[in-house]
């Protein structure tokens, strides 16, 4: 917070918040542990139990926190002082995806970096979660994290008790980690050759066809985008690209080889290129030399994979005994709600709108900002200039929390409140 004006305004907002609010209960509540941190203590409040909702949502609004977790594990002691005490009974599975898991999406602003995140999680339930994986709609939350990302709580029975290391693989095959390629492209063998007492055989890759499942059908729709990129690009700027996306390979692949892979490639023969073999007859057997096929094989992996991989935080899914965002808290860093909904209820979400407290005051209050700032929220454009402004009390509070603005000192109206 940037002065205690402003952080007083702040605790009075989300006491308002607790105080009128509903609060969204976690299931077996009373077998989780919960945690909080405070806007004046740079430590969190943790080993704690609440044995009901109102003795939950009391601990709320007498204590004002700026942040509220609860534990994705289930303990048969919750408020024991040791993880040991607690004894461990199981744990949702979670994944988390925010703008640090997502490429691309840290150095959008704040708005754009939601709706790139937010098209990762759709892509990671209906691909992975919903799809691959075979999880019902009835195991599945959704959590907006009120912050950069959002939550996913998968509470299946089959899941609760799996071990970190279960988890971790359930994270490898999301995030195609270690993805056998000679699996994905597999190798039959094609012509037999013998020279004296030798005997010698030929190989020929499989190309995977567009209705095959799981990482198959993903590479094969990958490869797709990869071949129509290119071909809409110019030739040098279409090698360029290749070689870009082969600069982390460890083999030495040259420009000579990524030219002979871009005329294997798009090179007419017959009225059709290597690509539209790819398309029109599912084979691999399009290229002239086999370092421009292993050349191939490592640009799907290091960026066809990466295009159509899942995304999620490995450690926090890996983690049985995880704190996480508490669904209806508030999020000390935005001011935005955590916001539990379903997979159909995500499409239509905006959290600058659905995010926002309606607990908060819609007077208007004094701010400062040191530049200038624009926001929209439930709908409206706000545009402040560097100095003194006057805002509805829930802009404001946004703003304050995102160090972007701080209660105007001459405004006086607030500074006497108190926090509840």
């Amino acid at each position: 917070m940037v002065s205690d004006e402003s952080r007083k305004f702040v605790a009075r907002q989300f006491a308002r918040h607790y105080r009128d609010s509903p609060l969204a209960m976690p299931d077996r509540f009373a077998k989780r542990e919960f945690g909080f941190m405070f806007f004046d203590r740079r430590f969190m409040m943790r080993h704690m139990a609440f044995p009901s909702r109102a003795a939950l949502k009391r601990y709320l609004v007498e204590n004002v926190p700026a942040h509220a977790y609860y534990s994705t594990a289930y303990y048969e002691k919750p408020d024991a002082p040791t993880m040991g005490e607690k004894k461990w009974l199981a744990a949702d599975l979670l994944f988390d995806l925010d703008a640090d898991h997502v490429r691309g999406a840290e150095d959008l602003p704040y708005e754009h970096m939601l709706e790139r995140v937010k098209k990762e999680v759709v892509r990671l339930l209906d691909e992975f979660l919903l799809g691959d994986l075979g999880f019902d709609n009835t195991d599945l939350k959704v959590v907006f994290s009120g912050g950069r990302g959002y939550h996913v709580h998968v509470h299946d029975p089959k899941v609760l008790r799996l071990s970190s290391h279960e988890r971790r693989e359930i994270v490898d095959y999301v995030t195609g980690t270690d993805l056998d390629l000679d699996w994905v492209f597999p190798s039959t063998p094609f012509e037999q050759s013998r020279y004296r007492d030798r005997t010698g055989v030929t190989y020929r890759r499989a190309m995977p066809k567009i209705g095959d499942g799981g990482w198959r059908g993903r590479i094969r729709k990958g490869v797709e985008e990869l071949l129509s990129e290119l071909e809409d690009l110019p030739e040098e700027d279409a090698k360029k690209r290749i070689a870009d996306g082969l600069s982390s390979s460890k083999r030495d692949i040259g420009a000579k080889t990524v030219g002979g892979l871009y005329a294997d490639l798009f090179a007419k023969s017959r009225g059709i290129s290597g690509a539209g073999r790819i398309r029109k007859e599912d084979t691999y057997e399009v290229f002239s030399e086999k370092r421009h096929s292993e050349a191939f094989l490592e640009l799907v992996n290091l960026r066809v994979r990466g295009d159509v991989k899942g995304e999620t935080d490995e450690p926090v899914t890996s983690d049985i005994r995880r704190l996480i965002r508490l669904p209806s808290s508030l999020h000390g860093k935005t001011a935005f709600e955590v916001i539990p909904m379903t997979r159909d209820d995500l499409d239509d979400f905006d959290p600058f709108v659905d995010a926002v407290p309606r607990a908060f005051e819609e007077t208007d209050v004094g701010v400062s900002c040191e530049k200038a700032v624009s926001v929209e929220l439930r709908g409206e454009r706000f545009e402040l200039d560097e100095g003194r402004n006057n805002v509805p009390a829930y802009v404001a509070t946004h703003l304050i929390c995102r160090n972007r603005a701080s209660i105007d000192s001459g405004h006086t109206k607030y500074l006497s409140a108190t926090c509840v």
